[in-house]
């Protein structure tokens, strides 16, 4: 399990975020049974560090001021423009329950005919802290056009559970102009959001 160090957090008037992110931290809080409610600081690099080494919400064990907290990141607030982390809530969890998280869904191979589109970018499963998996790997060899993908598909390891519908789409085969269409409606959708979180940013 990957280690971050943290320090606690004063808050209050004089202690004021956006300095506090000048000098390379990130205000968080730690929720849980034993802390509560816990306010701390991470070190921005090891955090975005820590981030990029993993491609789905798998535990950290947080170094807080000599005690060890095992966590998840329960919310993560980015800059809507430059994307860097702003605030981060982390949960408390207990690595002998279960818990839930999303995992992304990945492609491989390349359908005989058509483009795949994932209806699902990432599915949400419950399971032990060290049953999780980094991803759902989803072959697209030799499908065509209007194949599907269902979640009862899906390879899904030991001790893991789906929340969805087994009968769900997860991966569908589209004509090429089509997936084109669809495409450009994503982004569209996407640069919409991103205007709307610049807006809200804007306006706190």
């Amino acid at each position: 399990m990957e280690r971050i160090e943290a320090k606690k957090r004063q808050i209050g008037p004089a202690h004021n975020v956006k300095k506090l992110r000048r000098t390379g931290w990130i205000p968080a809080v730690v929720y849980g049974r034993e802390v509560k409610n816990l306010p701390i600081q991470v070190r921005a690099v090891d955090l975005d560090l820590a981030l990029r080494h993993q491609t789905t919400n798998k535990p950290f064990r947080l170094q807080v001021d000599g005690e060890e907290y095992d966590v998840m990141i329960y919310e993560l607030q980015r800059h809507p423009v430059m994307g860097n982390i702003l605030h981060t809530d982390f949960k408390q969890i207990n690595r002998n329950e279960r818990v839930h998280t999303s995992v992304p869904i990945v492609l491989e191979g390349k359908p005989e005919y058509g483009v795949p589109s994932c209806v699902r970018h990432s599915v949400e499963v419950a399971c032990l802290p060290k049953d999780i998996p980094t991803s759902l790997t989803v072959n697209v060899d030799g499908l065509q056009v209007g194949d599907v993908i269902l979640v009862k598909d899906l390879d899904i390891p030991p001790g893991v559970d789906v929340g969805l519908d087994e009968m769900e789409v997860v991966v569908s085969v589209l004509a090429p102009k089509a997936a084109s269409d669809q495409s450009v409606e994503a982004e569209e959708e996407a640069e919409a959001e991103a205007q709307k979180e610049k807006t809200e940013e804007a306006n706190v």
